[in-house]
């Protein structure tokens, strides 16, 4: 069979915002392991990611002739997946169209109602997806628009899976460098799956709580593969890496003693209640250079009401034990989580100053579909069965916030960002950690840009 499996290209998303700094563009992993398995079972692969190499559509489609089409997307690119699936289907009509991907799993009944797709693969695709090149129309994990199959057990051995197809990448298309990636390209990698946190906002539920890992052999085997295919670095996207401490460390101590001297990241976040003061000299012996953490807030009572399972006392220890080893640290917080007043919001600005970080992201906080958040926000949802969850522009509103209007929440994430990057010591703490390493000019002008009024109002939406 040939298959095409497809990315599709975030457009406009981060035109204008100074976060652009901070994207690494990276090929797509789950693609790269959902055509691992394909190509082990026969079948003729091509994976177009349309981020990093926008195509003619109609005219690659002519050339392939593909039998299948497989797309994988986000909430907010499910206006342009579905954009692609009616293009396909009016140049290649005899051609199976398969939705992939968080929204997909969340929404199936309306992704196959408001797109031209005939299966819906919910969850991990890895094995339905080959069940489906092999003829299966319906079966656990897929949902069509006569039949919903049971949803399929997680995955258990998560070494069994196929190593990742990176020779169907053209990684000339990859090099671009970033506040988060020091040389390119660089390989997104995983070592584990799901994440046994419960907080409201995340969509990784939809994936299953279930915590599997590989063994630590396994996943350097994954980076010598990465680094033979080309890569110089790689990130680590794992929901929780640090979930079984011992086991972060052991593939930290694995990396060490195999010498690979490869230059890694976490900027998808690790919990600060995970970790010690010895797995992040280990991390950083290992070639961890950056570590992010997912802050949201500097109150302990809305961590709790958000079901963080954190602290602010354990999110200062981890930021000490990371600055020890002189490691870069990005910082995620979010304005008008539940239970959110004023006064605590302005709590996680000058939290969020306090910390010793180098970069710190405030987000509005949004209910997506598949968490336990849409669903109490649910009333205050503006159309939810016509929201487009993409950018937003101001004046533009998605929900009625339970506690905040919405020109409110966008000055109070403006007021935080100049909280902590307005500060007359950062750009002098900055200067004084990177200029010798030549990093200084790319990262003082992202960080210039968070105290110039208009450039935080765009990075407030994003």
């Amino acid at each position: 069979m040939r298959i095409v499996l497809i990315n599709p290209s975030m457009g406009t998303y981060y035109e204008d915002a100074p976060v652009r700094a901070a994207i690494t563009l990276s090929p797509p992993l789950n693609l790269a392991v959902l055509a691992g398995g394909l190509l082990q079972d026969g079948h003729s692969v091509e994976i177009w990611d349309l981020e990093a190499v926008p195509m003619d559509l109609e005219s690659a489609l002519a050339r392939f002739s593909p039998d299948l089409v497989g797309i994988t997307f986000r909430t907010p690119l499910f206006p342009e997946a579905k954009r692609i699936a009616a293009l396909v289907r009016r140049e290649a009509p005899e051609a199976l169209l398969v939705a992939g991907g968080v929204h997909a799993s969340t929404r199936p009944n309306e992704t196959l109602q408001r797109g031209d797709f005939d299966i819906v693969v919910r969850g991990e695709g890895d094995v339905a997806l080959r069940e489906i090149a092999s003829g299966v129309r319906q079966g656990l994990g897929m949902t069509t628009p006569r039949h919903a199959g049971a949803d399929r057990p997680a995955i258990d051995n998560l070494d069994s899976l196929p190593m990742p197809a990176w020779h169907l990448f053209d990684l000339s298309q990859y090099q671009q460098p970033s506040l988060v990636a020091r040389a390119a390209p660089v390989v997104d990698l995983e070592s584990s799956r799901g994440c046994l946190a419960k907080c409201v906002y995340c969509t990784k539920g939809v994936f299953g709580s279930a915590y599997r890992m590989k063994s630590p052999e396994r996943f350097v085997d994954e980076v010598e593969h990465a680094r033979a295919a080309g890569f110089v670095g790689f990130n680590l996207v794992d929901d929780s890496f640090t979930t079984r401490t011992s086991r972060a460390k052991a593939i930290c101590r694995e990396l060490i003693r195999r010498d690979l001297r490869m230059p890694w990241t976490c900027t998808n976040g690790i919990r600060v209640a995970n970790v010690d003061e010895e797995y992040f000299r280990l991390a950083r012996g290992a070639g961890n250079w950056l570590v992010a953490f997912g802050f949201e807030s500097g109150s302990d009572a809305v961590l709790k009401r958000i079901k963080k399972g954190a602290t602010v006392r354990q999110a200062e220890r981890a930021v000490a034990w990371a600055r020890n080893v002189d490691m870069t640290i990005l910082g995620y917080f979010m304005v008008g989580l539940p239970g959110e007043t004023q006064r605590t919001i302005e709590e996680t600005a000058q939290f969020a100053a306090s910390l010793d970080i180098d970069f710190a992201k405030f987000s509005i906080t949004m209910p997506l579909p598949g968490t336990p958040l849409y669903d109490e926000w649910s009333p205050g949802i503006r159309d939810p069965e016509q929201t487009d969850f993409s950018i937003h522009s101001p004046g533009v509103q998605l929900f009625d916030h339970p506690d905040f209007t919405w020109p409110e929440l966008e000055a109070h994430t403006r007021a935080a960002y100049r909280t902590f990057y307005g500060r007359p010591s950062y750009m002098a703490r900055r200067l004084a950690r990177r200029l010798r390493g030549g990093q200084f000019r790319r990262e003082g002008r992202y960080a210039l840009s968070m105290v110039l009024p208009n450039a935080m109002e765009t990075f407030a939406r994003r």
